[in-house]
């Protein structure tokens, strides 16, 4: 179930209670009785899903790890990487193996999960692999919310992309080029995408200014101001 079905369910259901409750003798409506089976028969099967992900042996949530990787999941909205990362005994060489062997985007989840649950294993992956997997997942994302937003939030993707360094240069570099739209989905962070007018090209230049030194570098709200930045980098 996705938490925002849930929530627009509770939502219109709270709306109709608010205007049938205020008389207690008058009887639930046919609409009130179906909306309250549904987020019923949601809530059960959301429970179900995350009881058989628990289930799984590690093995197995590797697998699915790997599949929602591919499928471009987000780490919090991968039920694979929710449940390994709350494991102990989860084997670092075959996440390692994973990355070491695909070395492009569809590895990201096993790339977070690692670094997550074992530094010095994730930190023994070559820097050049961590950064082509990383670099390759940006430039493949159609939605942001695994990166976080410049100026106002990031998350571990991006961490780890700064954490790349100058192996991250020139797939960056490349990417400014690219205009096409960086957005996300949520409201609040929806709004400030809005504002902002975030591009691929954006996340390239903040993640570049970051590297070079500049660690409180915020974009500017101007995409203008933004694209004389992007200039100044590619003409030297």
């Amino acid at each position: 179930m996705k938490p925002q079905t849930a929530i627009g369910i509770i939502s219109i259901l709270a709306c109709l209670c608010a205007a049938g409750c205020g008389n207690a003798k008058r009887e639930e409506t046919p609409e009130q009785t179906q909306l309250k089976a549904q987020l019923d028969q949601q809530e059960k099967l959301a429970a179900q899903t995350a009881q058989t992900y628990h289930a799984m042996d590690n093995a197995a949530l590797i697998n699915k790890l790997v599949e929602q990787s591919a499928r471009k999941r987000e780490p919090f909205n991968s039920l694979a990487y929710r449940e390994l990362v709350t494991r102990k005994d989860v084997d670092s060489k075959a996440l390692a193996s994973i990355v070491n062997e695909r070395k492009n985007g569809d590895a990201i989840l096993p790339l977070l999960l690692l670094r997550k649950l074992d530094q010095k294993s994730y930190t023994q992956i070559p820097a050049e692999v961590r950064s082509a997997v990383l670099t390759d997942a940006l430039e493949q994302s159609k939605t942001f919310n695994i990166w976080g937003m410049p100026n106002f939030y990031l998350e571990d993707a991006s961490q780890a992309l700064l954490e790349s360094g100058q192996r991250a240069y020139p797939n960056l570099r490349r990417m400014l080029s690219e205009t096409r739209p960086a957005p996300v989905y949520g409201s609040k962070a929806y709004r400030i995408y809005m504002r902002y007018q975030f591009r691929l090209c954006d996340y390239a230049l903040f993640y570049l200014k970051r590297m070079q030194g500049d660690a409180n570098y915020t974009l500017p709200v101007s995409v203008a101001d933004r694209d004389t930045q992007i200039k100044a980098i590619l003409n030297k």
